[in-house]
């Protein structure tokens, strides 16, 4: 986890100072989603990929196994200890998704540069 957000820190600089936070919050709830449903029986890596341009940095991280899980979103207002990782995607990201191959499964977002 802490590799991933050191990883988002040089690109942090191509965002604007505001978004930085987002980044690296957006980051954490990805990874550990993606962490937490892993096909361990096909491997522990995660890899997290950033791309950026002058318009938009997008963060791509795929984990071993084909199913996507989607918790239910958290709701404003609850208490709820998870599933507050979809909901912050949606509020925050300005795109995002979910792709699998049947080998690996990607979530990835954009923000705007």
């Amino acid at each position: 986890m802490r590799t991933a957000r050191e990883a988002t820190s040089a690109m942090s600089r191509t965002l604007p100072p505001e978004r930085r936070d987002d980044l690296r919050l957006l980051v954490t709830e990805v990874v550990t989603n993606s962490i937490r449903h892993r096909d361990v029986r096909l491997g522990d890596r995660i890899r997290v990929r950033l791309l950026h341009d002058d318009r938009r940095l997008r963060v791509e991280v795929s984990n071993p196994g084909s199913s996507i899980s989607v918790e239910r979103a958290a709701k404003e207002g609850s208490l709820s200890e998870s599933g507050w990782g979809l909901y912050l995607l949606e509020r925050i990201a300005d795109r995002w998704g979910m792709a699998t191959d049947g080998h690996s499964t990607c979530v990835w977002f954009e923000l705007a540069a």
